[in-house]
């Protein structure tokens, strides 16, 4: 997920942590028990403490109720410490009061990936494609469709990403070896997955002539090069 800058800062134009007091200064139109729970917010929040930056939030929601940057910013909280089950519960809030906020669905579709609901957060990866129309985010929908065997959308939606111009400029990150991990054009990534349906299909000999044709666009390509060392080894009695 992109990194966000938590959109709390909207409450506090004029108002920085270094060296302010929260008094009320001449003219200031924001309510004292805003400023206060702001800078609560703040601090905790850089001093790395999420249940006094959670507690503040929900404050302000107490008086803001309606706000969807609040939300959104409850949301990340809880997906930033890995409570995934409130980060979907919050995010789909902020999406009731605003259905095309697109912070929202992100943080509903990754959270509910980890929580193992694929099918429903397909269904969250889907409507933020239709509203940004990012190929990033439909690589995510064609890897979804992939593992809930919905091999045909995920052609389609790899063959959208691969005829983009922007797949040969944006790279993803692949996990390597060494730990220092690998960028890997956009496109190289979206025929990697095709390869990876022929597999999952059965069609083992179509899959290593994919597997291989990534390989020549990307040499050194090391998760496809262990995809095929597995394929290729000799099959032990009883696998």
């Amino acid at each position: 997920m992109k990194k966000v800058l938590i959109v709390f800062s909207l409450f506090l134009i004029g108002f920085t942590l270094n060296g302010q007091s929260l008094e009320k200064a001449p003219g200031d139109s924001i309510p004292w028990e805003l400023r206060k729970q702001s800078f609560i917010f703040n601090t905790a929040k850089m001093f790395n403490d999420p249940v006094v930056a959670r507690t503040a939030l929900y404050s302000l929601l107490a008086e803001n109720p309606g706000n969807v940057a609040l939300y959104d910013s409850l949301a990340y909280l809880y997906y930033q410490y890995n409570q995934n089950a409130s980060a979907v519960l919050v995010a789909q809030q902020a999406l009731q009061i605003n259905a095309q906020d697109q912070f929202a669905m992100e943080i509903a579709a990754t959270s509910l990936d980890k929580l193992g609901a694929k099918s429903r957060s397909l269904n969250y990866y889907e409507k933020l494609y239709l509203a940004n129309g990012d190929i990033n985010t439909l690589y995510k929908v064609s890897f979804l469709q992939l593992e809930l065997d919905r091999y045909a959308e995920s052609n389609t939606s790899l063959d959208i990403i691969i005829g983009d111009p922007q797949s040969d400029e944006r790279t993803i990150r692949f996990p390597t070896e060494d730990g220092n991990g690998q960028d890997v054009k956009l496109k190289v990534a979206a025929h990697r997955v095709k390869a990876m349906i022929l597999e999952d299909q059965g069609d083992i000999e179509g899959a290593k002539v994919k597997y291989l044709e990534v390989l020549e666009m990307h040499p050194g390509f090391q998760i496809v090069q262990q995809q095929l060392r597995e394929m290729t080894k000799p099959k032990t009695e009883g696998e």
